[in-house]
């Protein structure tokens, strides 16, 4: 009887740790789990974005249609003219702040040396080759729709303000190209920055061109921690129609 009693004893015991164990164990893994996804938080919070290069670039592009092609609406022949239009002049002009262009194509007036009058920025009253902002970018790639530099302005805003106000806010797993993305939200006490999707790398990360002052010039990159807010023009929603009357 007594042996019984001590065998149960041990087996509880046993039963006792075991689960101790595998309490421990899954705190541990909870633990982990939850440092991991801190530890991505903060260099998501921190990642700098990332330019791509010209092989990176054209697959991107590639992806971007693909996926296009498998919507293929009622806005899908715009975007792939914005598409077009955003990458034709990648590397191609100088960040100008303040610059604008209703050009149709290159505008002969980029590269001339000009001084920045444009209030707001370290780099008024600078003699710089001109060219464009990132507002003017995305407003010159409306332009190259057929749209005059006034029709242009009414449907998609020259400078991020309006621009921002011309758009609506899109989840992020509905961004496709031809769809715009900012810095910040309005109101802002900050200079805002914007850019244009234009393809996606393998993994499904959006990729965008824009003007940037930091590279003097229109590139492609990730968003990094600096666009966090993904928009749709009116232009390319249902309200299209009614912009222009």
């Amino acid at each position: 009887m007594r042996n019984r009693i001590m065998k149960r004893s041990r087996a509880n015991k046993k039963r006792l740790l075991m689960r101790r164990i595998t309490l421990l164990a899954a705190v541990a893994a909870l633990t982990a789990a939850v440092m991991i996804a801190i530890k991505l938080n903060v260099l998501r919070q921190g990642e700098k974005l990332r330019v791509l290069s010209e092989e990176e670039i054209a697959a991107a592009v590639s992806m971007g249609k693909e996926a296009e092609a498998g919507i293929n609406d009622a806005s899908t022949e715009k975007r792939l003219a914005l598409l077009d239009a955003a990458c034709s002049i990648v590397g191609e002009v100088n960040y100008f702040w303040g610059g604008k262009s209703g050009a149709t194509g290159p505008d002969s007036e980029w590269g001339e040396i000009r001084e920045v009058t444009s209030e707001g920025s370290g780099s008024t009253g600078t003699m710089r080759p001109y060219g464009l902002d990132c507002s003017g970018y995305i407003t010159w790639i409306f332009v190259q729709l057929g749209y005059s530099f006034g029709e242009a302005e009414k449907v998609v805003g020259n400078g991020t303000y309006k621009q921002w106000h011309l758009s609506k806010q899109i989840a992020w797993e509905d961004m496709r190209i031809g769809d715009i993305v900012f810095k910040d939200s309005y109101p802002t006490k900050g200079v805002n920055h914007v850019g244009i999707c234009v393809g996606f790398l393998e993994s499904g990360e959006p990729v965008y061109a824009h003007c940037s002052s930091t590279y003097d010039n229109v590139i492609v990159s990730t968003g990094g921690a600096i666009f966090k807010h993904p928009r749709r023009t009116l232009l390319l929603c249902e309200e299209a129609d009614t912009i222009l009357n």
